[in-house]
């Protein structure tokens, strides 16, 4: 038999199987959105007021169960176990997302629900992955009936006050809560009349009124949503003599400041006269 026919009876070759990537990992795993493999921390930032989803994407769970928990330096809060609730907190739910998404949902997030949640995979030992969580403030300012922010007011006793806290959330279309007000740490006085209202699609306006000032409407005003957004104002309401001098006393410091001295005008004309008698001695 010649060499070119014996090629006909040799063994054909054999291909090995070529495994998915999937069966490389034993157990579940967590993925992102493009299905690569993530085990680091991930960093979430949520918008005060809005509904945030937090997505923790299972591949392979088979019989396994995914809960999710929340972790504080002092303690663990399960929030769901598979597809149920097992908060307190009606803002948590889940919400499953085809084809292995458990999402946390969190509605009107608020600035207390920053912090560390996990998504927990029931293997043995159990499979985590950390979400950090962080609330993302609105701007907040007070300013006068001439919009402008401000920070000290004087005003006369009798006269009165009118000041608004402007609140512009983080992300356009939250839904935030109105603020509080306090004076020097406490809730206002009676007499400080308060009024909600919607500036525009993008702001909320919070006004405080007092109809006629004393003396001891003076104070720390201030403003706040929480920890995470806080403003404040200085009021202060004297008399109409000293009021006077006050505005008098900031009238002579502007003027201070701009004003030169007897010296240094002496000093001025000195040095021109000195150029003076130069020039005529030259010529």
């Amino acid at each position: 038999m010649s060499r070119k026919d014996s090629r006909l009876f040799l063994s054909p070759l054999r291909i090995p199987h070529l495994r998915h990537h999937h069966v490389t990992h034993w157990g579940p795993y967590f993925e992102n959105a493009n299905g690569q493999v993530i085990s680091e921390s991930q960093n979430v930032s949520l918008h005060l007021g809005a509904t945030a989803l937090l997505d923790c994407r299972v591949a392979m769970l088979a019989d396994k169960m995914v809960m999710w928990m929340r972790r504080s330096p002092d303690r663990v809060s399960l929030l769901t176990v598979g597809k149920s609730a097992y908060s307190s907190d009606p803002r948590y739910s889940l919400s499953f997302q085809y084809p292995n998404n458990w999402r946390l949902a969190i509605s009107s997030v608020q600035k207390e629900d920053h912090g560390l949640y996990v998504c927990q995979v029931s293997t043995h030992p159990p499979r985590m992955l950390n979400v950090n969580v962080h609330v993302l403030a609105p701007d907040i300012k007070i300013v006068d009936e001439a919009d402008r922010v401000v920070r000290d007011r004087y005003y006369k006793t009798g006269s009165g006050i009118e000041l608004a806290c402007v609140i512009r959330p983080s992300q356009s279309g939250a839904k935030v809560p109105h603020p509080m007000w306090t004076k020097d740490g406490d809730i206002l006085p009676d007499h400080v009349k308060i009024l909600h209202v919607n500036g525009s699609e993008e702001e909320l306006i919070s006004r405080i009124y007092v109809e006629r000032a004393k003396k001891t409407d003076s104070g720390e005003y201030t403003c706040s949503l929480g920890q995470f957004s806080t403003t404040m104002v200085h009021l202060h309401v004297l008399n109409g003599e000293k009021q006077a001098a006050v505005h008098h006393d900031q009238w002579n410091s502007a003027r201070t400041c701009h004003r030169e001295s007897p010296l240094a005008n002496f000093a001025i004309l000195a040095n021109f006269l000195f150029l003076q008698a130069s020039t005529a001695y030259l010529l």
